[in-house]
């Protein structure tokens, strides 16, 4: 039996043309396509009615004059168990579509008036998707880093999404629809090209603030190159422990948050964010969560945790850059990045949480705060000063003595032996090697 949901609407008569018209505005505005039909019941059972030439005509009038933009539905007549239905089929992708004045958006089988905030953002995207991902630069096919797109195309035909064609740069790029004539769009650009046209800011923070950095590093590349970037640094600088096998020969080495989902949360940011605007990528790792933040906001009238609990359909802002990123296997599926990333770090016992804001959306993942569990160290239960400093040198500078440490410092040399001594009861650093030749690893 058939049921309503978010691309189906039931009516039981054309007498709810007006209320259909809602639906028809509802479905455009989320899926851009859908069908209504008149007679059958909420639950999809047939409910009779008389069907003539003159009703198909009122149905067609009535979305001509309620739905603008105007849409050119298909209107026709259906037997489901029995019984003739009009079925009104209908798609548009001039979002956001109105009915008698008012847009709406589907919400599963049920209909709701979109917020002037909400309304606000289709357009700002509307205005998007037509104005940047598609429009011609002056880089061309030249400009395209050869590495980058022979990278793609191994990994493209090597999980079968892309047919071996063989490795031609031109053709493969007028494939993916990034070439306009000799010209690189701004998709093409940012996914390709070799004049570094995206930037990654990445630091690692003392604490859960921003008020002493530890590493402080700025990236250029493309969005490739950004994703490989981004994942090294997050992996390097977070803690991992080891854990032997059952026949305690073998070791594995298990990171404190999956490395598959901070992969996933940063080619998320990549491929959903908005480049039409002076922006930058941001990593930040701090002494207790993770987070991961693009810019524009979340391109999705649901919450995140809605795409790990519900089915929902992903909106994508960036529609050539995801549809590259998943033909090379960095997407999985569309809609399923959210999903994986909670699923992954319910499994490890990390947590997820998010801040969406109008310029910038931010994934964060949480960490063991080694500042707030460390014992003795003070009434607060975070660093000094002194040793949120020594910190940052060694981060810098692993191989550093304690005579050149109190010389950077201005510190004596007892007084460095202590604060050392006092980062290794943290466990926030560990000696590697000998005395005389190891260094310093932040742990």
């Amino acid at each position: 039996m058939m049921r309503e949901d978010e691309y189906t609407e039931f009516k039981k008569t054309t007498g709810e043309l007006n209320a259909a018209m809602v639906s028809v505005s509802a479905m455009l505005n989320k899926h851009k396509e859908g069908k209504v039909y008149f007679g059958l019941k909420n639950d999809g059972t047939p409910s009779p009615f008389t069907i003539t030439d003159s009703t198909l005509r009122d149905v067609s009038l009535k979305v001509f004059e309620a739905i603008k933009p105007q849409i050119i539905p298909v209107v026709e007549v259906e037997e489901i168990d029995g019984c003739e239905v009009i079925a009104l089929k209908f798609s548009g992708d001039d979002v956001p579509y109105s009915a008698f004045g008012k847009y709406y958006i589907r919400i599963a089988d049920e209909d709701r008036e979109l917020t002037p905030f909400e309304l606000r953002k289709i357009m700002i995207g509307r205005e998007y998707e037509e104005n940047w991902e598609n429009r011609s630069t002056d880089q061309t096919v030249d400009d395209a880093d050869d590495r980058t797109v022979r990278a793609f195309y191994d990994s493209a035909t090597s999980c079968g999404r892309l047919p071996e064609i063989g490795y031609d740069k031109r053709k493969i790029l007028d494939r993916l629809g990034v070439l306009n004539g000799d010209r690189l769009t701004n998709a093409g650009v940012r996914l390709f090209s070799s004049r570094k046209p995206v930037t990654l800011m990445m630091a690692v923070f003392a604490t859960g603030s921003k008020d002493t950095f530890l590493d402080i590093n700025r990236t250029e590349g493309n969005i490739f190159e950004l994703i490989d970037a981004a994942v090294t640094y997050v992996a390097k600088n977070i803690r991992w422990r080891v854990e032997m096998s059952g026949d305690g020969i073998h070791r594995k080495e298990i990171p404190e948050i999956p490395v598959d989902a901070i992969r996933e949360a940063v080619i998320n940011s990549f491929a959903h964010a908005r480049y039409d605007i002076p922006v930058r990528h941001e990593i930040d790792v701090f002494s207790n969560r993770v987070s991961v933040c693009n810019p524009g906001s979340f391109a999705n009238e649901f919450e995140p945790i809605d795409f790990y609990t519900r089915n929902i359909r992903s909106f994508l802002r960036n529609e050539v850059i995801a549809k590259t990123l998943y033909l090379c296997k960095d997407v999985e599926t569309f809609g399923s990045g959210i999903r994986k990333i909670y699923t992954l770090c319910n499994e490890a016992g990390v947590g997820v949480s998010y801040i969406n804001e109008e310029a910038s959306f931010t994934l964060e993942f949480s960490r063991a705060d080694r500042n707030a569990v460390a014992e003795n160290v003070g009434e607060t239960g975070m660093l000094s000063d002194a040793e949120m400093n020594l910190m940052k040198s060694l981060s810098k500078s692993p191989r550093m003595t304690n005579a050149e440490l109190a010389v950077a410092s201005g510190k004596s040399e007892r007084t460095i032996s202590r604060l050392l001594a006092a980062l290794k009861s943290k466990k926030l650093i560990q000696r590697m090697g000998s005395n005389k030749s190891g260094y310093w690893k932040i742990v």
